[in-house]
């Protein structure tokens, strides 16, 4: 069994308004293709197609004020309505409560733990290491949840060699914002391609994208859009090389937020799950998933 975790943050099911919503202004053929023509927004979901499904998941699981990265990842990752038991939404990067819940138990570690192999498919930059052994920058959630499985995040090296993708998919941030410029450039496409690639290597493989929830902080639709337009040739790029008979691919995110850029704030909105796969792993999958503390012990369940 094959899973790979495509982890989209800030991306909630918004109006189909798109003078707000760039997700309502922007067509992704191929993520509509799966969706039966559907875009990702309110009153779409439930929704079974033949390759796919489309469910809404409550990001505030039942807890008051706006959903926040760090909780709602950590949700994800252990199965735990961390908000409930912390009483408040907290973010961007863990505190000590929400590390601490990630570090008795969360995905890669339980995986890892059955003898399987589990990893984050990213690459950081020099930089991210330095800031992290010299104590000025905190890990997020999923780079911690790594690290508290004992594995080791993936380097500029394995981004250079091919083994990693860094966090805009094609390795220009690298070269124009990081100031990498020997950075291999690849096209979103070839960029789908090696997630499906590297995917086929491990049990559980895992990608996060954070520009989408940069973006809608921003309030910048044209970047909003472009984004999209993007995401959606990186998801042809998997599809083109991924086993839909003997894998299940997940895309969802943490809350909402570039659905809506009239606001700079995270919203209250349900965000998406779409998961792919043949029905008869993707429906057993898909039973019982209403919130995102949901999500981990139906992954977990495919690893008995």
């Amino acid at each position: 069994m094959k899973f790979l975790f495509f982890f989209l943050d800030g991306i909630g099911l918004g109006p189909d308004d798109p003078h707000s919503n760039p997700i309502a202004a922007t067509d992704m053929p191929t993520l509509q293709e799966l969706l039966n023509g559907h875009k990702l927004v309110e009153g779409v979901p439930p929704l079974d197609c033949d390759r796919a499904t489309l469910l809404a998941l409550d990001a505030c699981m039942g807890v008051e004020g706006r959903p926040q990265s760090a909780s709602g990842q950590a949700a994800l990752l252990t199965g735990i309505n961390v908000p409930a038991e912390l009483g408040y939404h907290y973010g961007p990067k863990p505190n000590k409560e929400i590390a601490k819940t990630i570090k008795n138990g969360n995905l890669f570690s339980h995986i890892k733990s059955k003898g399987l192999r589990a990893d984050l498919l990213n690459s950081f930059p020099p930089r991210y290491f330095e800031g992290l052994n010299s104590g000025r920058r905190l890990a997020g959630a999923i780079a911690q949840a790594v690290l508290d499985s004992g594995g080791q995040l993936r380097t500029k090296d394995d981004l250079f060699n091919g083994r990693a993708l860094s966090a805009d998919f094609t390795g220009l941030g690298w070269r124009e914002h990081l100031g990498y410029p020997q950075t291999p450039v690849i096209s979103p496409y070839e960029a789908g391609h090696r997630i499906a690639k590297l995917a086929e290597e491990l049990d559980f493989a895992m990608f996060e994208y954070w520009p989408s929830d940069f973006a809608g902080h921003h309030q910048d639709m044209t970047a909003a859009r472009q984004l999209l337009i993007d995401f959606d040739q990186v998801l042809a790029g998997i599809l083109s090389h991924w086993d839909m008979e003997n894998g299940l691919l997940l895309i969802t995110s943490d809350h909402g937020n570039m659905e809506d850029i009239t606001t700079r704030r995270h919203t209250m909105n349900d965000v998406p799950a779409v998961i792919i796969a043949n029905p008869k792993i993707r429906h057993p999958f898909t039973q019982g998933l209403s919130q995102l503390s949901d999500i981990a012990p139906n992954i977990l369940a495919l690893y008995p």
